[in-house]
């Protein structure tokens, strides 16, 4: 028999609220999930945790929660006295920080969204990938286990990337390192939530070649949406709701019920996409009475981007970029993890240091330095973004949240708002059903991503900017969100996504094949 790696017998969990004794445990906070859980990992299974409730299900498999009974859930491969977060690594791509943890834990690094084109002499934002992934500071004396490096880097496809500063590498650039920083350490149980998250088609393949590999050495437990394709080197399958876990067992067991549990998700969202209440989503997208007039000048031109060269570290970025955006249209950017799509909208929000240059054109007037200024600009874009997302505060209510959107500049809660606005908050607060006072921190990741996204079109920007907005979104939210985004009229969208599903429909494209050689592809879709 295997020997055993994590044991759960019969346990319930609940959040730590304090010190409790173990007589009022329960009574203390609301559990974690209704009904208690029995879950076994041998030594050399690999896991797929599939269903709503995931995220919370690996969080209990790496030492999070409280258990009830407090001895109902042991580690039996652990030596005496060694505490479990030194050989088991929860990895969450929701949280894309830029601290110091692989598991996104810290206070990120980013100071405002513009950091990571700029340079800063501060340990977790000035951090090379190297010392990133080898876990190294300014001081430390131990050495890199170059063999070991190298081989991530290169099998992950960070080759050259090496004396890049971790602010500076692309959403799937870092989260690639920030799985090779997790396996660098040899860690016994490997516990990556949503692995694929925002990675493209082909840094997909490279990341499960890579786990695939790494769990010969490890046990890797991953969290999946219930439509994601398990991987083929995954042996086993655990399925669990929000009242916990369902059944758990051999991949091949369970085979029939992954296809039901499948063909029920799919049926289940088309009913949903029926019976939207469409009326209501309609009334979203009306305008509120104090809504800027839009009259675009240069016949509905609102973008104009003329030949434009970005050069960032002596390197290109891109070259030769020509671009025009009109009213009315929506526009989905295309390209790899690298490929310079983020520093293209950054141009656009003034976030990059390079955004003030007379081949940009806002509304027909030319970007000039000293004449163009940030929040002039910004009061016409609304935007969520995977950096948004890492650094917006966690303590912010739902509703400060939302209501966020109607400022420039900063995060904090919004003052002075006027009555249609704070109705216009409600009226998406009592749509989606969300509780206007619990911290942003408190939500769920689909909760968390809706509220940016409503954050970014509360005040009807007339550019809207959604990079991988609906990502980690459950399906439900993301077919709401679609509905509000068919219906959109406010001026132009531009959508990073390189998952079908969630990328609202669009009329154009703009491809970056190789941006630092100049090589682009416009085009309508389909």
């Amino acid at each position: 028999m295997s020997k055993r790696i994590i044991s759960i017998e019969n346990a319930f969990f609940k959040k730590a609220l304090g010190i409790h004794s173990q007589r009022n445990l329960l009574k203390s906070g609301e559990l974690v999930y209704k009904n208690p859980v029995t879950f076994h990992v041998n030594k050399g299974e690999n896991y797929a945790i599939i269903g709503s409730s995931k995220s919370i299900f690996l969080k209990i498999l790496a030492g999070h929660f409280i258990p009830h009974p407090l001895k109902a859930r042991a580690y039996p491969f652990l030596e005496h006295n060694t505490w479990p977060n030194s050989v088991i690594e929860l990895l969450q791509f929701t949280n894309n920080n830029y601290g110091k943890a692989a598991d996104g834990s810290g206070n990120g690094g980013f100071t405002h969204l513009g950091a990571r084109y700029e340079t800063f002499k501060d340990l977790e934002i000035d951090e090379k990938m190297t010392d990133f992934v080898c876990n190294l500071s300014y001081n430390s004396s131990h050495k890199i286990d170059k063999n070991k490096f190298n081989k991530l880097v290169t099998d992950l496809n960070l080759k050259g990337l090496e004396d890049k500063f971790i602010n500076g590498l692309s959403n799937g650039q870092f989260r690639r390192a920030r799985i090779a920083k997790a396996l660098y350490k040899d860690t016994k149980i490997l516990i990556i939530d949503d692995p694929f998250l925002g990675l493209d088609p082909t840094a997909t393949k490279t990341v499960s070649d890579v786990l695939a590999n790494a769990s010969k050495t490890r046990s890797i437990i991953i969290g999946l949406r219930i439509h994601d394709k398990v991987p083929e080197w995954i042996d086993h399958v655990a399925i669990v709701n929000e009242n916990g876990l369902d059944v758990y067992g051999l991949r091949e067991n369970l085979e029939n019920k992954l296809g039901r549990l499948l063909e029920q998700h799919f049926n289940e969202q088309n009913e949903k996409k029926q019976v939207l209440e469409l009326k209501k989503l309609t009334k979203l997208n009306k305008k509120t009475n104090n809504s800027r007039n839009f009259n675009p000048t240069n016949g509905g031109e609102i973008i104009e981007i003329d030949g434009i060269d970005v050069v960032y570290g002596g390197k290109p970025i891109l070259k030769n970029l020509t671009w025009k955006v009109h009213d009315g249209e929506k526009w989905h950017i295309r390209g790899n993890n690298g490929s310079g799509k983020t520093t293209l909208l950054s141009l656009l929000t003034l976030d990059h240091p390079q955004s003030w240059n007379n081949k940009i054109s806002i509304f027909g007037e030319p970007r000039k330095t000293g004449k163009t200024n940030y929040f002039d600009t910004n009061n016409d874009i609304g935007f969520t973004s995977p950096e948004l997302h890492a650094i917006f505060p966690r303590n912010r209510t739902v509703f400060e949240t939302i209501g966020n959107g109607f400022t420039v500049g900063n995060y904090l809660p919004p003052t002075n708002l006027k009555k249609d606005e704070i109705d216009k908050i409600n009226q998406m607060i009592n749509f989606f059903k969300l509780d206007p006072t619990k911290k942003f921190g408190e939500l769920q990741v689909s909760d968390q991503k809706l509220v940016l996204f409503l954050r970014a079109i509360v005040k009807d920007p007339k550019i809207l900017i959604l990079d991988e907005a609906f990502s980690a979104m459950n399906e439900e939210t993301i077919e709401k969100c679609k509905a509000i985004m068919e219906d959109w009229n406010k001026g132009c969208v531009l959508i990073i996504g390189h998952v079908e599903d969630e990328v609202p429909d669009c009329n154009k494209y703009l491809k970056l094949i190789d941006a630092p050689n100049g090589k682009y592809e416009v085009g309508n879709c389909n």
